[in-house]
């Protein structure tokens, strides 16, 4: 009986150590960033984000965003009236230009395609300078929607067109959106 009751106990201490070493050990890690693939192609991105973003920004030339609102009949004949039913005027310039400066982060994504299917020429210098300027344009603009000044943001507009026309001309103005010349980097 004193045996029997020694391979239970024992059994039982086994048991527990297994289940307390199980507890400890480390969780998987979920899957890093990196490693999952991006959703949308670089002109989704470009669409999705950059363009309606960056007509916020501009439409500020012409639209002062503290400017009272109109009332509702009248939103919808720019890009500041339209959005400022959401958040506030400023507010709205400032979310536009870290949308345009972190999204420098989704056009680096590994793995993202262009619309004509070849990958975004992410190891090209010339392409990794322009996303470099596109991330400054971007601070540049929401630094200057912080002060709340309508020329200080229209003055920064130019560091931002800037630095969408040098990638653009490169990368993207070579033909219909699909064109196999798109995406292509320049021959040295």
């Amino acid at each position: 009986m004193m045996r029997m009751m020694r391979s239970v106990v024992g059994f039982m201490t086994v048991l527990l150590l297994a289940t307390a070493v199980a507890a400890q050990a480390p969780s998987p890690k979920p899957a890093s960033a990196a490693a999952t693939r991006p959703a949308g192609t670089l002109a989704q991105v470009m669409r999705g984000i950059y363009f309606p973003n960056s007509n916020v920004i501009f439409d500020v030339q012409q639209t002062d965003p503290a400017a009272p609102k109109k009332a509702p009949t009248e939103i919808g004949r720019s890009a500041s009236e339209t959005y400022a039913n959401t958040y506030s005027g400023w507010e709205a310039v400032e979310n536009a230009a870290v949308a345009l400066t972190d999204g420098v982060d989704l056009i680096l994504k590994p793995g993202r395609s262009c619309q004509n299917g070849k990958p975004v020429p992410l190891q090209q210098a010339d392409f990794q300078k322009f996303a470099r300027e596109m991330r400054a344009a971007g601070l540049a603009v929401l630094e200057a929607a912080r002060t709340k000044n309508q020329e200080k943001v229209s003055d920064a507009t130019n560091t931002l067109a800037d630095a969408c026309s040098n990638c653009h001309e490169v990368y993207r103005d070579k033909g219909p959106a699909d064109s196999p010349a798109r995406c292509t980097p320049p021959r040295k």
